[in-house]
């Protein structure tokens, strides 16, 4: 009885290894669920609401006379926006801004990436970097998507 057993117990943890090796992973973006869509996006934490993964860059743009270049995402999984600058000086400011309406701004970080919060990606949006030359107010941005 105990040799009738033991096979039995080879015998299934064989077929549910094998089962295991069968079966696809699944990649942890698409498990991650998103917390909002297109307009309940906007003004929200691009990572809190599970939308920075798989997006993409759409866009990019530096300032005028050299600086950290400023990336304009999208995330299709939460139809939203947002603007992103890798590690900077924190002088340096970007924002998104939604044709006649909201901006955005963050400022760089000197640590990390630095994002600004999200916008529906059904309005007109684009990503903009502050010209740092001390006077302030002077922007270059990407085209309106």
């Amino acid at each position: 009885m105990a040799v009738r057993r033991s096979a039995l117990s080879s015998l299934s943890a064989a077929v549910l290894a094998s089962a295991l090796l069968l079966v696809p992973a699944l990649p942890a973006a698409a498990a991650a669920p998103t917390s909002c869509r297109g307009s309940s996006c906007t003004g929200k934490n691009p990572q809190s609401e599970g939308c920075g993964s798989g997006a993409r860059v759409i866009d990019r743009v530096q300032p005028a006379g050299g600086g950290p270049e400023v990336e304009l995402r999208n995330s299709s999984r939460c139809s939203a926006a947002w603007a992103r600058i890798q590690k900077a000086n924190s002088n340096w400011r970007f924002k998104i801004e939604i044709r006649r309406g909201n901006s955005y701004t963050a400022n760089a970080s000197p640590s990390y990436a630095a994002y600004t919060q999200m916008v529906g990606s059904s309005n007109a949006y684009r990503a903009c970097v502050e010209i740092y030359d001390g006077q302030g107010g002077s922007w270059s941005c990407t085209g309106w998507h």
